[in-house]
């Protein structure tokens, strides 16, 4: 069994590799791949032929699966893909 990845910087990188992406979720890379697959996480950015987790997108993702669980009529909410282009767009989700 693979042990959890945890970082000793003083600061967190902002794009994280397979182990510390799904570490910084607190997943096991396991089902932290099939909440990607199952478009519950999100897509990793390729970073020549590597793949990347923007720890932004990460928040973000975090911070809408909890309003989901705690509002049931927000579960109708714009996706992150949505909200991300409207904050891109200048608007404010």
């Amino acid at each position: 069994m693979r042990e959890r990845l945890q970082d000793s910087l003083a600061y967190p990188p902002r794009l994280l590799d397979l182990d510390r992406a799904a570490a910084y979720v607190s997943f096991g890379r396991t089902k932290f791949l099939e909440l990607v697959e199952q478009r519950k996480m999100p897509q990793p950015v390729d970073v020549d032929g590597n793949a990347r987790w923007d720890r932004h997108d990460l928040d973000a993702t975090v911070d809408d699966l909890k309003d989901r669980r705690r509002d049931p009529v927000k579960r109708s909410r714009m996706s992150l893909e949505e909200r991300l282009s409207k904050q891109e767009a200048g608007g404010r989700a």
